[in-house]
């Protein structure tokens, strides 16, 4: 058979070459967009079927999708090559009229198709990358029988995390094998073999079940990674005399590679990586900007950070920072601990095996998420998840400064903080990832924000175990860690002067300077001893028409004692106590031992309706104290209760009580 050369692209050639070579179970055509892979296999496959009259099977995971797809690149190839009158197509069959040798095409959907592959020469799966694990197992293991049988995948390289990486490239060792065919004896010139690059695995040692020796294997899978650039009907032959130049075509790869080089990465060049969205929780983050060569030091300290969800993978990120100009901050490292490694005990092994393999025997800093540390039931003295894993390390030989906080930041807020420094917005400070840290990257890239700014955790379910849980967010939720607790000053300082939600006010939130005299006409304390297991005070002082909270109380306690005695040592002319009828007995007694005026208001039913109600006033009229968010520990956490509020969030304690004093003031007539 006779086929014109210009009809094919550098795919082609490669395909015509091992289609027939029996040694190669896979090949394996990957890159970017528009490189011709899929269209290539039609061609050959047309050809091969013509040839050698045996029967191939072409598969998508949903087989709705076939007909307008991979279907119809079979027509039109066929009609390119000029032997359309050669085959008979039918619904979801092309029959060969020359040999009777069939092309079927199913999805994965269709079980008894799955059942009867071992009657096929060749499978071919488009889209590979839409098939799961266990699908291409099955299928590997069912095509048998036949000498040289192949499996031919097709698809454009997505996540770093997708399984065809993780599973099937690296897992092997690869090497470039020369980009030559010889075809009827005679080599073809080099500029119509020219692809990304041409990879096959090595060889291996296996038993041969029947004479009992060891053999090697010969190589018997070929990767062919494509681009735009290797498609003679995007970018024109080499000799200009076929194919066709699509100008308008390279000049939009070409705006990508300018003005979205990620994008262009993925989706032009067939890298692995993450086609962003727009949605992104780390929005500014830029890998070619924010990524690359940021090593281990050892002459500074090493900080972990650590989220003990179990599935995927217990997430540890390995940190440092160099304050010596400003705040540099790098992760340099990272350790997933996938089953059978994600216990407790397990991951902080790999952690210390780590450490001891980089030579490290100084202090680790240990940040991470503050569930972490609540008591559990796995063990039997009752010890948190962080306790053990902190145990461990120091069995191993390492002091552990324990710096996971009592309670998580705000998702959201972090996210900000994080994008803004890396919008070089946030003075001082810099953020870089090293590239080896590839799961991480792929993280920071991928996950997405929610409606409320937070990070949007997708739901997967494992097809083989069955297990529902969050692909990603897990190494970005240590990564947000990790950064505040370095950057503690500078976080706080930009959550509470940044654009805020509910309360901001052209975009800000509203300060006095406590260094200027003001003349105070009206000063109360709003309490609230129980709003969620939370006693809460605000001490506000009206100055001209607005008013400037002095001072808060934010304390997790519900002891009377502690109630009584913050009470009595802030100043006012009266005390408003919102509260139920249990604490009345307490304010009896409260109201014998002091002079104060003290007013009792039951709790408000529905707290989040009166804060909607309230908040314009506090947009318009309420001030906070700058130096207080400066200095006051207690004050900080009031603020960013305040700031995290939503109407679905369980954070409105501060919320709840602010919106009671400005109900008290505008009852009486004091706004």
């Amino acid at each position: 058979m006779v086929i014109n050369y210009k009809k094919l692209n550098p795919n082609g050639f490669y395909l015509l070459k091992y289609l027939n070579d029996e040694t190669i179970r896979f090949i394996i055509l990957y890159g970017g967009s528009s490189s011709g892979k899929s269209y290539s296999v039609a061609q050959t496959i047309l050809i091969q079927t013509l040839q050698d009259g045996e029967n191939t099977l072409v598969m998508r995971k949903v087989g709705a999708s076939i007909l307008k797809t991979i279907y119809e690149d079979y027509k039109v190839a066929a009609a390119g090559l000029g032997i359309s009158h050669l085959f008979k197509f039918q619904q979801n069959t092309i029959k060969c009229l020359v040999n009777g040798a069939k092309i079927d095409f199913s999805g994965l959907d269709d079980p008894e198709k799955i059942k009867g592959i071992s009657n096929y020469k060749r499978v071919q799966l488009e889209e590979w990358s839409e098939f799961e694990h266990p699908d291409f197992k099955q299928l590997r293991k069912r095509l048998r029988g036949k000498k040289g049988q192949q499996i031919i995948c097709t698809f454009n390289p997505i996540s770093e995390s997708h399984w065809i990486k993780k599973e099937f490239i690296d897992k092997d060792k690869w090497h470039d094998v020369p980009m030559t065919v010889t075809i009827a004896g005679k080599e073809l010139p080099k500029e119509l073999t020219k692809v990304k690059s041409v990879k096959k695995n090595a060889p291996r040692q296996i038993l041969n079940l029947r004479t009992k020796q060891i053999e090697e294997q010969a190589p018997n899978t070929v990767i062919i990674q494509s681009t735009y650039l290797n498609n003679f009907w995007v970018v024109g032959s080499p000799d200009g005399t076929y194919g066709f130049y699509d100008e308008q075509c390279v000049a939009d790869f070409e705006y990508d590679r300018v003005h979205d080089p990620d994008y262009y990465n993925v989706y032009a060049l067939g890298e692995w990586g993450v086609i962003r969205t727009g949605s992104e929780f780390f929005g500014s983050f830029n890998r070619g900007k924010h990524s690359g060569e940021h090593k281990y030091i050892p002459d500074l300290p090493i900080h972990i950070s650590v989220d003990n969800n179990v599935l995927p993978y217990i997430s540890v990120s390995y940190w440092q920072v160099d304050f010596t100009t400003g705040i540099k901050v790098w992760q340099f490292h990272e350790t997933c601990a996938e089953s059978p490694n994600n216990t407790v005990k397990k991951s902080s092994k790999l952690v210390a095996k780590y450490l001891k393999d980089i030579r490290y025997s100084d202090k680790v800093y240990l940040h991470g998420d503050a569930s972490t540390k609540a008591a559990n039931s796995i063990d039997d003295e009752k010890r948190s998840w962080m306790d053990l894993f902190i145990d461990t390390l120091q069995k191993e030989g390492f002091e552990i400064e324990d710096k996971v906080g009592n309670k998580n930041p705000s998702v959201a807020m972090t996210g900000e903080f994080i994008n803004a420094i890396f919008d070089c917005t946030v003075p001082g400070i810099e953020i870089y990832i090293d590239e080896s840290c590839s799961v991480s990257i792929e993280d920071y890239m991928s996950v997405q924000k929610d409606a409320n700014g937070a990070i949007l955790k997708t739901k997967v379910k494992n097809k083989t175990t069955l297990q529902t849980y969050e692909e990603h967010g897990h190494l970005s939720d240590t990564f947000r860690y990790v950064v505040v607790d370095l950057c503690s000053e500078q976080y706080i300082e930009f959550s509470n002067r940044r654009k805020r939600n509910l309360y901001a006010c052209n975009g800000t939130i509203n300060f006095f300077n406590p260094d200027t005299e003001c003349k105070y006409t009206k000063k109360i304390l709003y309490v609230m001893p129980n709003v969620n297991g939370k006693f809460v005070l605000i001490q506000a002082f009206r100055c001209g028409n607005k008013w400037h909270v002095v001072d808060v109380v934010f304390m997790d306690t519900t002891s009377t004692e502690d109630i009584r005695s913050s009470i009595l040592s802030h100043e006012s002319d009266s005390c408003v106590i919102e509260c139920t009828d249990a604490y009345f007995p307490f304010i009896r007694e409260l109201r014998s031992s002091t002079n104060k005026e003290i007013r009792v208001m039951k709790e408000f039913p529905d707290v989040d309706k009166r804060i909607a109600a309230t908040s314009d006033y506090v947009k318009n009229s309420i001030l906070f104290s700058a130096s207080k968010v400066e200095s006051d520990t207690e004050y900080v956490a009031f603020m960013n209760n305040l700031m995290d509020y939503n109407k679905d969030s369980e954070t409105k304690e501060a919320s709840a009580v602010l919106s009671g004093l400005i109900q008290f003031v505008v009852k009486l007539g004091l706004n």
